[in-house]
């Protein structure tokens, strides 16, 4: 990653086709700390189910406290960050905000799959004016509703997906290889077994770096 004459703006292709301020975006994602959001089993009576988000955080030198990588957003939403922490601070006031208007115009919080697709298309309007960037951050949405529980990604160039498990962040790709490898058991953890399985995700991650 280097500075060229075709990253000068987001709207420039280069002879490639590539867009170098849209990598240098992901690049910051996958420099930030690692992130895990995962969907279980809470009853298995029934199909209730409940969604778990843990974060790696690191002491760093002359910190006087770790950056915060898990917000609240409503009383049944939260997300998981991973890249520019400023970033992330302002599209979760801009989540927020959603939030209540919906509240005050409808008397209730949206749906998930619709504030994910709200903040994707804000993503995705960086990308599309020269005189702005990408936002550096990836977002882990996760939450539940009417439709029950989700979980969605959001990545600095706009693109949506859902997912059962998802990894992001610094390193993320053997989480992920984990995941894939025990989804199955995931599924039937409860809420505090899950938890302390996604922490050994996350030193999982780091070991095998």
């Amino acid at each position: 990653m280097f500075r060229n004459q075709y990253d000068q703006d987001v709207l420039t292709w280069s002879p490639q086709g590539r867009l170098h301020q849209i990598e240098y975006a992901l690049e910051a994602v996958k420099q930030g700390g690692a992130v895990v959001g995962c969907k279980v089993s809470q009853l298995k009576a029934c199909n209730a189910t409940t969604v778990v988000l843990v974060t790696l955080n690191r002491e760093l030198p002359n910190q006087s406290k770790q950056q915060k990588k898990i917000f609240k957003i409503d009383n049944n939403i939260g997300i998981a960050v991973s890249g520019l922490a400023s970033d992330a601070v302002l599209l979760t006031e801009q989540l927020r905000a959603e939030c209540t208007k919906s509240k005050f115009i409808y008397g209730s919080s949206p749906p998930l799959s619709q504030l994910a697709d709200t903040i994707s298309r804000k993503l995705q309007g960086q990308t599309q004016r020269s005189s702005r960037r990408p936002y550096g951050v990836g977002l882990i949405l996760a939450g539940l509703d009417n439709s029950g529980t989700s979980i969605f990604h959001v990545c600095p160039s706009g693109n949506l997906y859902e997912y059962d498990c998802f990894a992001l962040g610094s390193r993320s790709q053997a989480s992920k290889t984990y995941l894939e490898k025990y989804i199955d058991t995931l599924k039937e953890c409860s809420r505090v077994e899950v938890r302390n399985f996604k922490l050994f995700i996350t030193k999982y991650d780091i070991q095998n770096s």
